[in-house]
């Protein structure tokens, strides 16, 4: 991913004298905007459905909903950048902190926690956004740094719940809205597309880059399904999606996540005004969700076929359909 050259004037901002505020606010404007350009080009790269779905979001929580995404992708992308998991949770708990400081007001110099504490500290603009929720998310990634199997299918629930349901919790309160109903919304939306992207890492995983060889590899599909189909790690590893029993255990999987949309959708009828009017960008992200599980019915549930990975380009208009018409 090559960094916008704007990016390279971020630097530690200084103590000025009160005759140089104007000069210093113009700078902070600046710092703001090159961070914004930043976690937009990051979701642009890495998270092309948050990308796309940034334009539904109100101008009031778009600098939130960039914050908040980019910061998941920071996190996701630590796994794939460092040598071993010490190194890992060391820039685990260098998030850790980031995140201790920027809601203290005193954000490190780094991109997304600088429009974070905009989002947190801006004056009457402000969003009280919840500390803990970004802990969580921290705490749910750093377990499956080393890239372990989920012991169970519950188990790869709870950890949907504790990253994607925990930004979309916090997407909702970056519009203000704190409602039990929409968090029940919000949490099985959020399981469904933690889910749905485990299946979509699956051969990345499993088949990184120098093939089988390749002592990175790994399968962190739910064990208790895979016993239950007689899949082995081994021959996903070395046969992809002609490995024997995997359809079956992605089937099994992927049925979870349509549960939970199902679940979503009949929620979203009892969420009463809240929920059909602004609080339901908050949900869009069911809308490539369920697109992808779609795609993986058609494909008989081969988790590894080619077209899985493409972008979805039918996203913009099905989810300008499904904002207009406030169901997904």
């Amino acid at each position: 991913m090559s960094t916008p050259r704007a990016l390279r004037r971020l630097r530690p901002a200084l103590k000025l004298h009160p005759s140089s505020y104007r000069r210093h606010s113009t700078a902070a404007a600046a710092n703001i905007a090159d961070a914004r350009a930043y976690c937009l080009n990051l979701l642009r790269t890495h998270d092309h459905p948050s990308y796309i779905l940034s334009a539904f979001t109100p101008p009031s929580a778009r600098d939130a909903h960039l914050a908040i995404r980019a910061f998941n992708i920071d996190l996701a992308r630590i796994a794939d950048a460092v040598s071993n998991p010490t190194v890992g949770r060391m820039r685990m708990q260098f998030f850790r902190d980031a995140i201790e400081h920027t809601f203290a007001g005193h954000p490190p110099q780094e991109p997304t926690a600088l429009l974070l504490a905009k989002v947190l500290h801006d004056g009457v603009s402000a969003r009280p956004l919840t500390k803990s929720f970004f802990i969580k998310l921290i705490a749910a990634r750093e377990t499956y740094l080393s890239n372990k199997p989920y012991p169970t299918l519950d188990a790869l629930e709870s950890y949907a719940e504790a990253t994607y349901s925990s930004l979309q919790y916090l997407s909702l309160e970056a519009l203000g809205f704190r409602s039990a109903n929409l968090d029940h919304v919000a949490s099985h939306v959020g399981k469904a597309a933690g889910i749905a992207a485990v299946l979509r890492g699956t051969p990345l995983i499993a088949a990184p880059p120098g093939g089988v060889n390749n002592t990175l590899a790994a399968v962190i599909l739910p064990v208790d399904v895979c016993a239950e189909h007689g899949l082995r790690q081994e021959d996903v590893i070395r046969h992809g999606g002609a490995a024997e029993g995997l359809k079956d255990v992605v089937f099994a999987v992927a049925t979870r996540a349509s549960d939970h949309l199902i679940t979503a959708r009949e929620m979203l009828k009892h969420a009463g005004d809240e929920g059909k009017g602004g609080a339901f960008t908050t949900f869009l992200p069911a809308v490539p969700t369920s697109l992808y599980l779609s795609r993986l019915e058609k494909v008989d549930f081969d988790v590894f076929h080619p077209s899985l990975q493409r972008r979805e380009w039918r996203l913009p208009w099905k989810a300008y359909i499904a904002n207009y018409k406030r169901q997904f």
